[in-house]
């Protein structure tokens, strides 16, 4: 495949009695984590993980089955969440975890095309490229003020909030990918050096 459009959404936290914002806070939570990965993470903190598909979180937090849900801003707006929730934590400005919405395309198709359908191929998916990411960045700001309205103690993650769970990532879900492959332990050290 070939990624057109890489686009990253910022995640958060919607929960109802506590904030979830340290790993700390997770220890006796159930959490739907929405990944394996994230489940694994959250695991390690001590919290239940939930495996529930996104269209479930509502009424799993409207009864109590669920203390908190993580997921995308855009999702955190569009589940309407903000109705069974007293605390959100955001992914603006700082976030511990990323949801990739690509747009893909086979490499067998594009590599038939002329190259001038190419290029106007490749020019669109870098223009809804910088679109999506300029309005993932907006839904980060908007799902703080829709929370606020609805009464919700709004949070955003700090620098010291971030290194937490970065280090037990690093011992969970970052270890688990490197061992899938050399390729991946590569690439994990690879990004690593940006942190």
């Amino acid at each position: 495949v070939m990624i057109l459009t890489w686009v990253w959404q910022a995640g958060g936290a919607a929960s109802r009695a506590r904030p979830l914002v340290t790993p700390e806070d997770a220890k006796g939570m159930k959490v739907r984590g929405g990944s394996r990965e994230m489940d694994m993470i959250l695991k390690a903190a001590g919290a239940s993980v939930l495996s529930l598909p996104s269209n479930e979180i509502y009424a799993a937090m409207q009864t109590g089955a669920a203390d908190a849900a993580m997921t995308s801003s855009t999702s955190l707006i569009s589940f309407r969440l903000e109705e069974v929730s007293k605390h959100l934590t955001t992914g603006r400005g700082k976030a511990y975890w990323f949801m990739l919405e690509p747009l893909l395309m086979a490499r067998s198709v594009f590599e038939k095309l002329p190259k001038d359908q190419q290029q106007v191929i490749l020019q669109v998916g870098a223009d809804m490229e910088k679109f999506g990411t300029e309005q993932a960045k907006v839904d980060d700001k908007l799902v703080a003020d829709i929370y606020a309205k609805a009464g919700a103690k709004v949070v955003d993650l700090d620098e010291p909030a971030i290194r937490k769970w970065q280090a037990l990532a690093r011992d969970t879900a970052w270890k688990d990918y490197a061992a899938k492959s050399p390729n991946c332990a590569r690439f994990l050290q690879l990004a690593e050096k940006t942190l």
